[in-house]
């Protein structure tokens, strides 16, 4: 992928001019969203960023350059979803979370108006691409295999690949028809590409191939009602041993701390986790009356 293009004029120097061009990439977005990037002008990018459209020529020389700062931006996002998912956390989840945990970042990303129209523009319109090129989808493929991999050390090579390739090319397919969607229609198809997903994948990356315990977790969630985040942090620290509030909030990004500490003195309350260490650096063990179970 081509990052050489730099298309400021100018690079913002105080908070308050980086804050102008964010507020000016963020109106383009959603211009462009709107009227898409051949109606969009300056001036209409201008007046949703309620700045004046000689300030915006001070960052940007056209909407071009507009445009290109925001493949950086949709880059950048994409490669901070990549190292969150690269985790030990989320490839130890069980097979039904981890595939939800896969989907819904990226659902999450495409509800933003500069992922959203950088990847709609570009299978319309990939010439006014500088930043992105085919070689993105390649990296997608790669870090898929990698996370794959991860998951089932078992998979050949070829496998791996095969499976990544196949994965990134339907989901992207699947995505952009999301994005011509009205709301409820996105909804439903993000809903069936996880479906789709958990269908194909079972085989290689299921529980069975990974773990063969997730049994007990089932008695243990029936018999103290434990919810679904709980059941994950009980599935993590059974196969490693332990657990901290920091790997609970990677497995679980969208949930608050205050709220998985909640989990946590719930599954301690019920002896299912005993605490170890300081207040800072608190660790989590599974209770060893249930590791052998």
């Amino acid at each position: 992928m081509n990052l050489q293009n730099n298309p400021l004029r100018r690079q913002p120097q105080q908070k308050r001019s980086q804050e102008r061009v964010e507020k000016i990439l963020d109106a383009a977005a959603i211009v462009f969203d709107e009227v898409g990037f051949e109606a969009a002008t300056t001036h209409a990018i201008a007046a949703r960023a309620e700045t004046a459209v000689g300030s915006l020529y001070q960052f940007f020389p056209d909407k071009a350059a507009i445009f290109n700062a925001l493949e950086l931006r949709h880059v950048e996002r994409v490669y901070v979803i990549w190292e969150r998912l690269l985790r030990p956390e989320i490839a130890q989840l069980p097979f039904a979370d981890f595939i939800h945990v896969l989907i819904t970042q990226f659902q999450n990303l495409f509800e933003q108006p500069t992922s959203k129209i950088v990847f709609s523009q570009f299978f319309t319109s990939p010439k006014i691409f500088k930043n992105i090129d085919a070689s993105f989808t390649q990296e997608a493929i790669q870090f898929t295999a990698n996370l794959f991999q991860k998951r089932n050390t078992a998979l050949t090579d070829k496998r791996v690949q095969l499976l990544a390739e196949i994965s990134v090319h339907g989901i992207n397919t699947l995505i952009l028809l999301a994005l011509r969607s009205d709301h409820d229609h996105s909804q439903a198809i993000f809903i069936e590409m996880e479906n789709l997903l958990r269908e194909y994948l079972k085989n290689d990356l299921g529980d069975k191939p990974i773990d063969n315990r997730f049994d007990i977790l089932d008695q243990l969630t029936n018999s103290y009602k434990l919810n679904h985040r709980q059941r994950l942090i009980l599935s993590y620290a059974a196969k490693t041993s332990e657990i901290s509030i920091t790997n609970c909030e990677t497995m679980l990004p969208d949930i608050s701390r205050r709220t998985l500490q909640r989990d946590l003195k719930g599954l301690i309350t019920h002896k299912l986790l005993l605490p170890k260490g300081n207040t800072d650096q608190r660790r989590y063990c599974l209770n060893s009356q249930f590791k052998n179970q």
